[in-house]
């Protein structure tokens, strides 16, 4: 559903005009009238994209909807822009920031330097356990490539990711990629539905696992590296079908 706005281009509906939200809200217990739980709420709908980009952000829609008054939601929505997940373009109304390529390939490029020096360092850190469960992890997305289920694959693989920043060593890392894969989040489908990317994603994934086994760094963090700028590669093919 879309209208026009004062420019007389088009923009998203309010978001209650499918309730989703208000679902959210409820399924996530949110009783307490405070800008922190409307906050946490109105991002996890925007990151799972309940909230598309270009979703209007209406301070009155949005506190009709919830049941509360509009100054947390106000507050809420200022949190958001700091956050860049929302933006302010002509009058007063908020929207949910639109995803461009430059900033997806901008992505890419953070997650390449976050996963070679993760790969790099854990290929000397790494315990047996912390090895077993990034092949366990992988194994699951292989499954589940099999088995056609991409959402679940997407999920395993910022998992798979996040494995590979915490046998790093450093938590500076991790807390980075995180942050990285927040956005990843709101990307538009999986690059795992394109062609045969599934497969050749797990066996870069086998790939880079017997270089850790091995204990070879420079490998380790090349292989990483290819890997996500493969990734990058498939995203901004995507884009264009």
């Amino acid at each position: 559903m879309t209208m026009q706005d004062g420019t007389g281009q088009a923009e998203a509906a309010s978001p209650f005009a499918s309730r989703a939200l208000t679902d959210l809200w409820r399924r996530q217990g949110r009783s307490l009238a405070t800008s922190e739980s409307v906050h946490k709420t109105l991002r996890e709908a925007i990151l799972t994209q309940v909230l598309g980009p270009g979703t209007r952000l209406a301070e009155e829609d949005l506190a009709g909807g919830f049941g509360i008054s509009r100054t947390p939601v106000r507050e809420a929505i200022l949190r958001l822009e700091a956050e860049g997940l929302a933006e302010r373009s002509s009058g007063r109304t908020a929207y949910v920031t639109e995803i461009s390529p430059r900033e997806i390939v901008e992505i890419y490029e953070v997650r390449g330097a976050i996963d070679g020096l993760s790969a790099e360092l854990a290929a000397t850190r790494i315990e047996p356990p912390a090895l077993s469960g990034l092949e366990w992890t992988n194994q699951q997305m292989r499954e589940a490539g099999e088995q056609g289920d991409f959402v679940t694959m997407a999920r395993l693989n910022l998992e798979f990711h996040e494995q590979l920043a915490t046998a790093s060593g450093n938590g500076f890392l991790l807390q980075m990629l995180v942050a990285v894969h927040d956005r990843v989040r709101r990307f538009p489908g999986t690059t795992f539905a394109h062609g045969d990317r599934w497969r050749e994603a797990v066996e870069e994934h086998d790939a880079l696992l017997a270089a850790l086994r091995s204990r070879d760094a420079e490998a380790s963090a090349r292989l990483a590296r290819a890997h996500m700028n493969r990734s990058r590669d498939v995203r901004i093919a995507t884009l264009d079908d």
